[in-house]
């Protein structure tokens, strides 16, 4: 099903299309908060679900990284008086929908590809905009959790580039 990715890219190009600005607290609380579920959820339906391996082993990584990287951001929200939202955007949303479609409409395979093409696009999103967080963020305490949650990031965005690379 080659037009998956066009689909994909095309929804996630929209939701991204205006270049990172600089983010206030609330914008970035949000925005890790929604990227987070997604890639918890997303994860945890993959490594379920996805009979490959390799695809299973980074499924499970990313679930358990995102729930303890939302956890931590759920506390430094709550110092900083911050509202964190507990359901993912309408985008993060229809991509996710998307990925339990492809799996029960067409086949394993199919879901496969497009879990590591949405995890590219969606990891490749949220580490630059934690690095820029890190670096230009007003709050000393976001910007000590965006710089602690990097490597962490870095690590699964490496894992699954490898992925996509094999794919």
């Amino acid at each position: 099903m080659k037009r998956i990715p066009i689909v994909v890219a095309a929804l996630f190009v929209a939701s991204t299309a205006p270049a990172l600005a600089a983010m206030s607290d609330q914008e970035f609380v949000t925005a890790a908060s929604v990227s987070g579920q997604y890639e918890f959820e997303s994860g945890l339906f993959a490594s379920t679900s996805i009979p490959d391996g390799r695809v299973k082993a980074v499924a499970t990584q990313l679930a358990k990284d995102h729930a303890d990287i939302t956890a931590s951001l759920n506390v430094v929200a709550r110092l900083e008086k911050l509202p964190v939202p507990y359901m993912m955007d309408e985008t993060h949303d229809a991509m996710l929908r998307k990925l339990q479609t492809t799996q029960f409409e067409t086949s394993s395979a199919d879901a496969q590809r497009l879990f590591v093409i949405q995890q590219k696009q969606v990891n490749d999103r949220t580490v630059a905009m934690y690095e820029q967080y890190a670096k230009e963020g007003s709050n000393v305490r976001l910007r000590d959790f965006a710089q602690a949650s990097l490597s962490t990031l870095k690590a699964n965005q490496k894992a699954v580039d490898a992925l996509a690379a094999s794919r």
